[in-house]
């Protein structure tokens, strides 16, 4: 599988922070041709924006063309695709979100033309997506003040799917004093929910008074009888192993947490060992274990990428990353009636590039057997780069709406 890069690289903008008041400059839209939501769709199919949510080509191999040796190659059809959205759409799916936020806000102040609905959706679907609830917020102030009509609402739970499920906070980058308003969503959100996820895959610093932060937000939120599953446990518990020195009394609250991400994991055994350093380290009494606060406990696990949804149609979950020759084998199963075939994305959070491509692929062989994929409840980012790569002309995605 090849892919045919695109021609231009838009400079990354300097990041500038949006404050609820209203933009610079703003311009309002001619009432008789906005749409009621952000998130509404178009009467008729767009190949320049993603709030357009019927995106099947005329040509269902438009962007797709075999190679010699039978290969499919992935060319560009997002000539009609602003810059902002590419970069955006990338950024994400190679897992930088600051980055990718940074260029949705500095985005809004500009004048966008048709894109203006499409990216406003992906910087209230960001927001979202991070836990972002002031951030977001105060966006919708600036939406509602700029365009004179109403601007999506936080969703009780982030996702949109008919299975449900725990709201799921990220934190990403460094876990310090300056992220105690990331941290401060955890109770937010456990006010709504008994259960709360929280996404570690992309932290990659914790020091001490961030690992206070969190802690204390832990207990909190126990007190009150709900609970925080932690996702990618493993990679905060790694990331504070070599901290961790028997004797050496230094940095107790991530002492705490590291002992806090072997219980989450399950791991008593090492958690009663590290327990007793504890003890002997700071001549402190340790935490005990309790089984019930075990993630797998609070969240039973789920396969993350492609099954059958509460009974339903085919499911796209989690994050699909690193191309997997069998990530979308459920798309191919022979068994699946001719038609329409649903996929249900309400739980996929994100995407990486070689992925979609091989979803592209997938699709384009799944439509030879007289199967049409509809993706549908698809986050407006994670739509950005299936637009992007060339999904759109392959298969109906029916966007995300708040």
């Amino acid at each position: 599988m090849a892919f045919s890069f695109f021609k231009k690289t838009p400079a990354t903008p300097q990041v500038e922070t949006r404050k609820p008041a209203r933009p610079a400059a703003p311009s309002a839209v001619p009432a008789s041709r906005a749409p009621d939501s952000a998130f509404e769709h178009s009467a008729a199919p767009s190949s320049a924006g993603l709030i357009s949510l019927d995106f099947v080509s005329r040509d269902p191999l438009d962007g797709a063309r075999r190679t010699g040796k039978g290969e499919l190659e992935v060319r560009d059809v997002s000539s009609g695709l602003n810059p902002v959205v590419e970069e955006a759409a990338m950024l994400f799916a190679n897992g930088d979100d600051e980055a990718a936020l940074s260029v949705l806000e500095k985005a809004t102040f500009a004048e966008l033309g048709s894109s203006t609905e499409q990216v406003w959706a992906m910087l209230f679907d960001l927001c979202h997506a991070l836990g972002r609830v002031d951030a977001f917020e105060a966006h919708a102030l600036a939406y509602a003040e700029r365009f004179e009509r109403s601007a999506p609402t936080w969703p009780a739970t982030p996702s949109g799917g008919a299975c449900g499920g725990p709201p799921t906070l990220t934190l990403s980058g460094k876990l310090t004093a300056a992220s105690q308003p990331s941290i401060a969503q955890i109770e937010r959100l456990s006010a709504k929910a008994p259960v709360v996820r929280l996404d570690l895959a992309r932290l990659h610093e914790v020091d001490e008074d961030g690992a206070r932060l969190l802690l204390d937000v832990l207990t909190d939120v126990r007190r009150r009888g709900h609970g925080v599953a932690m996702l990618s446990t493993a990679g905060l518990r790694d990331l504070l192993a070599p901290r961790i020195v028997p004797g050496e009394a230094q940095g107790p609250a991530q002492w705490l947490l590291y002992l806090e991400t072997l219980q989450q994991l399950g791991d008593e055994a090492n958690f009663e060992e590290f327990a007793i350093q504890y003890a002997i380290t700071f001549e402190l009494s340790p935490p005990s274990w309790d089984a019930r606060w075990v993630a797998s406990v609070l969240v039973p696990p789920a396969a993350e990428t492609v099954q059958p949804a509460c009974g339903g149609p085919i499911a796209l979950r989690g994050e699909v990353v690193g191309a997997r020759q069998d990530a979308f084998a459920a798309l191919q199963q022979a068994d699946l009636p001719q038609g329409v075939m649903k996929v249900d994305c309400s739980e996929l959070r994100r995407m990486d590039f070689i992925s979609a491509g091989l979803l592209f692929n997938v699709i384009t062989a799944v439509q030879a057997t007289g199967r049409q994929p509809r993706l549908v409840d698809v986050r407006p980012m994670v739509a950005a780069l299936l637009l992007l790569i060339g999904v759109a002309a392959v298969a109906e995605i029916q966007q995300r709406r708040f």
